[in-house]
């Protein structure tokens, strides 16, 4: 991962940029910029800080791109509990006037009757029991609609290597077959 130098216009400060190619948009900003010529000692600590952070973004992005492809996901991306990633993807994902999501969530905490649950515990049988308590507590389109949501972030924790759809669970097997899915 390479890293550009821009001097500022006053050429007081110089920022530094990601390089990703040389196309629009792909020389985006880190947000951490040096003084020059530190004239006391709180620029020139500043500046030992921001080289510093400078160097840690640089070795995890280093990481990501070799782990790229791999089972590996690196310490900086992994969340331990997949009760604080589904809290997570909630409050990024959440439609405007649709609770069908955090409801979803509430339900599965309800479910699994604890505030921790590693990704690795999420199996297929899991999975199963969770649709079995939605329908034995819901009627009509509500077990289907949370039981969806639950499925998209599966399906986000799966493409985001929290789980791994070959080793723990196949996503796309655990609704039964035939036309009415969830009946």
């Amino acid at each position: 991962m390479n890293f550009l130098k821009r001097l500022s216009k006053k050429g007081d400060k110089i920022t530094f940029y990601y390089d990703y190619g040389h196309g629009p948009g792909q020389r985006p900003t880190t947000g951490i910029f040096i003084y020059k010529q530190p004239k006391d000692q709180i620029p020139k600590n500043h500046n030992k800080q921001a080289l510093a952070l400078l160097e840690t973004q640089k070795s995890q992005l280093t990481i990501e791109q070799q782990a790229t492809g791999s089972a590996f996901i690196p310490a900086h991306k992994f969340k331990a509990n997949f009760i604080d990633y589904y809290d997570e993807y909630v409050k990024l994902n959440s439609p405007k006037g649709n609770r069908h999501l955090s409801n979803s969530l509430t339900q599965f905490r309800l479910f699994i009757e604890n505030d921790f649950i590693a990704p690795i515990d999420i199996n297929e049988n899991l999975c199963k029991r969770f649709r079995r308590f939605l329908l034995d507590k819901y009627t009509g389109e509500t077990p289907l609609n949370y039981y969806a949501r639950f499925k998209w972030v599966l399906n986000a924790a799966t493409s985001d290597n929290m789980i791994f759809s070959g080793g723990v669970i196949d996503i796309h097997r655990i609704d039964p077959p035939g036309p009415c899915r969830f009946a």
